[in-house]
């Protein structure tokens, strides 16, 4: 049974807008490791980003992380090396992974790294099962008990998202979560 034998790693990220083709970037990126359905909140891997790019103003009040936050932060490359590494063998998690995959292997090729290979779960994916349709993470929390604020911010969202992977798992059977998993970019 795959949810004893592997950890998951619940990704969020924050970024400069919704298009990484038109020039958007991430600048928030955590991790939260799940194990054997429990969540490791001590362990999880959390960093702003420099995109060297400037952050919206509307997008500011969105995450509330400013250009100056981000002015000393890591580079793109340095961030993607140190989060490839610390989520290697384990299986992504997100909520709505087509945008953060994209996010993400846009980083890799910009600092000409290899992309992202690890296999993935997206939420909404059980959400669909469980719920008979796709869901918010605001909507999954609500009905999943979860009093949790989405505060739109890559560590606090993450672990909000950590909390409804488990509680969707419960929901769905333990035995059907390799049911969910999927490969990297086909």
């Amino acid at each position: 049974m795959i949810w004893n034998d592997i950890i998951f790693c619940v990704v969020d990220t924050e970024t400069t807008g919704t298009d990484p083709f038109g020039g958007d970037r991430i600048i928030e990126i955590a991790a939260v490791p799940v194990f054997k359905g429990k969540i490791f909140s001590n362990r999880a891997f959390h960093s702003l980003v420099n995109p060297h790019v400037r952050i919206p103003a509307l997008i500011q009040k969105v995450h509330g992380i400013s250009n100056e936050e981000v002015e000393e932060a890591p580079d793109m490359g340095t961030v993607y090396e140190r989060f490839r590494d610390y989520v290697k063998g384990t299986v992504l998690v997100f909520h709505n992974a087509n945008f953060d995959l994209t996010f993400l292997d846009m980083m890799a090729k910009e600092t000409r790294n290899f992309p992202l290979t690890n296999a993935y779960i997206d939420t909404l994916d059980i959400s669909q099962e469980v719920f008979g349709r796709p869901h918010s993470l605001k909507w999954l929390c609500e009905k999943l008990g979860i009093r949790d604020k989405i505060e739109h911010r890559a560590l606090s969202d993450a672990l909000v998202t950590a909390k409804v992977f488990v509680r969707l798992v419960k929901l769905l059977g333990e035995h059907k979560v390799d049911d969910f998993i999927r490969k990297k970019w086909g």
